[in-house]
């Protein structure tokens, strides 16, 4: 067999052949790249393999599997090669144009890029030598930097213990179906989030995820992945959380690990959460005003002239309205309703002036005049305070769940602080509310009347309402933190809740239960590296007698501890 066609395998129906696919492009093509040899090529021609053989695509992939080869085999590239003889100097000169490779990647520029900034350094007094200026050796450049990360992920996961999961849906520039992956482990005894990686299902059923899902880690030489599993987190999508046919159980029932706990992307149910709560009420309007007022200044740099001009006859500050729709964070939206309550009277200032010009057009006149006509009714003004207060208090948690060192008892804490707060909703108005209040005088608000001033008992009632409903639905999206018994158990390591140190019978006794709890959970991964219940019970007792005794560790993280 001709050796550059040794990587294609064939179909075939009776004595003929149907389909051709090419392994090697299926394994190691970039994931921007397409093509029917991938699938299956059902022009079974010679021509039709020639011209794949000759694609850039190919290529490519044919570079990488052997690069992949020579690392297997230990071998050293040419490039690292030539550092091994590098002096100081020259190593330092290679050092700018890495970081300019890295700069290139990071912001997704064109590898054409690469040498005009090379050129910008050089007329900055930068001496970064004569060779690597070229947009071949960015893109070498950044195949090395991936080399590095690959191989350091690839480490940290054949050294850890055990790991979490993270996936979700995703496309590239290809527009291509594909899943991301991450994983969470502990380096240097504190939990890291690293990129895994991009790939593409075969198909976007359970079964076809996580046999991608494998293959990833296969790269990485780990076939045993399942066995170190202990959470997989998601959205809340059937194809993954499904309790019969969803990955997480396909992952338990394949790899015989059923402690592997699934857990629905916290940010991802606090979202829905707070869509659930204001769905039927007001805050469609108030949603659909910050949209309008983000187009209406976005990419018209005279009307923000214009705005920042009135702001300053008034003695304020314009700020640039924030776009809120398409985003998935509530810190987003309180950013938006934040700056157009700020620019309230900006905003109606320049509205009223444009609506009143007649050199604008009649159609853009109707649509402001629109604009002004929702922006004075006091409903508006009052929910636009409101809606402020609850995002602020929520954001807090959204903010919190993103975080890379979230731990389940900091998650439970922030969610019973910010449930306390919006309690107290239910007989007072929050902060933003009573401001606002206060600068409503006589029906004006900063001089302009306000429209269908709304009785103070239907605002009392709408609080009330709104307030209960974002309660309840929190609840029930974010139930199982406060309930799963796993999750309890977790509160034990947050050690602001243990006995104080001079109760020592107390604080020996505190949290045995919880570790057992959760050591029987996990005992299959915890015993393959070595712990053991009694040594952990052992080294609990020491780690709290430790932290009790150090004042300076009352207000750290236990993580850090």
């Amino acid at each position: 067999m001709d050796e550059r066609t040794e990587y294609l395998t064939y179909e075939c129906e009776g004595d003929s052949v149907h389909k051709i696919v090419c392994t090697t492009c299926k394994l190691y093509a970039p994931a921007n790249m397409i093509s029917n040899f991938i699938t299956g090529n059902t022009t079974v021609k010679r021509e039709s393999v020639k011209f794949h053989v000759n694609s850039t695509m190919h290529v490519r992939a044919v570079q990488t599997k052997a690069a992949q080869e020579r690392k297997k085999r230990n071998e050293q590239t040419d490039l690292e090669k030539g550092f091994q003889k590098m002096d100081m100097t020259t190593s330092e000169k290679m050092t700018k144009p890495f970081k300019t490779a890295y700069y290139i990647a990071i912001f997704e520029k064109p590898f054409t890029d690469f040498p005009n900034l090379i050129d910008l350094q050089h007329c900055n007094g930068l001496s970064l030598g004569d060779t690597y200026h070229t947009d071949k050796a960015a893109k070498d450049l950044i195949e090395h930097i991936g080399g590095v990360y690959f191989d350091e992920t690839k480490h940290l996961l054949h050294d850890a213990d055990y790991f979490s999961i993270f996936c979700d849906g995703s496309t590239d520039r290809s527009e291509t179906e594909k899943e991301v992956i991450l994983i969470k482990c502990l380096d240097n005894y504190y939990p890291k989030m690293r990129y895994l990686k991009l790939v593409e299902p075969e198909n976007t059923k359970s079964q076809g995820i996580l046999e991608a899902i494998d293959r990833a880690f296969l790269e990485y030489d780990l076939n045993n992945n399942k066995q170190k599993t202990v959470g997989f987190c998601s959205d809340g999508a059937s194809v993954m959380m499904g309790f019969k046919r969803g990955v997480i159980q396909l992952m338990k029932t394949q790899g015989n690990a059923d402690w592997i706990k699934a857990v629905w992307c916290l940010a991802h149910r606090l979202e829905l959460a707070i869509k659930d709560a204001f769905k039927d009420t007001n805050m469609d309007n108030v949603i659909e005003m910050l949209v309008s007022m983000y187009y209406f200044y976005k990419g018209s740099g005279k009307r923000l002239k214009e705005a920042s001009d009135i702001a300053e006859l008034l003695g304020e500050h314009f700020m640039k309205p924030e776009k809120t729709n398409g985003t998935r964070w509530v810190d987003h939206k309180l950013r938006a309703t934040s700056k157009l309550l700020k620019n309230w009277p900006i905003i109606v200032t320049q509205l009223q002036n444009y609506a009143e010009d007649s050199s604008n057009r009649e159609q853009d006149r109707a649509k402001v005049r629109g604009y002004l006509r929702q922006l004075k009714q006091h409903k508006m003004v009052w929910y636009l305070a409101f809606v402020k207060y609850i995002l602020n208090e929520v954001s807090k948690i959204s903010l919190l769940f993103q975080r890379e060192d979230l731990t389940v008892y900091s998650a439970m804490t922030k969610l019973q602080s910010a449930e306390t707060s919006l309690r107290a909703l239910m007989d007072n108005d929050g902060p933003t509310v009573l401001e606002i209040n206060d600068k409503i005088i006589d029906g004006l608000l900063h001089g302009f009347k306000l429209q269908n001033i709304i009785p103070n008992d239907a605002l009392v009632r709408d609080r009330r309402r709104i307030t209960q409903s974002v309660l309840d639905c929190l609840h029930t999206r974010l139930k199982n933190v406060s309930s799963d018994e796993v999750f309890l158990a977790c509160n034990a390591f947050d050690h602001k809740n243990w006995p104080l140190s001079t109760d020592r019978e107390a604080l020996l006794q505190y949290g045995i239960g919880d570790v057992r709890q959760i050591f029987n959970h996990f005992e299959f991964v915890l015993t393959n590296s070595d712990c053991y219940l009694v040594n952990a019970l052992s080294q609990w007792s020491d780690l709290k007698f430790y932290v009790t005794g150090n004042a300076r560790y009352s207000t750290l993280n236990p993580l850090l501890v």
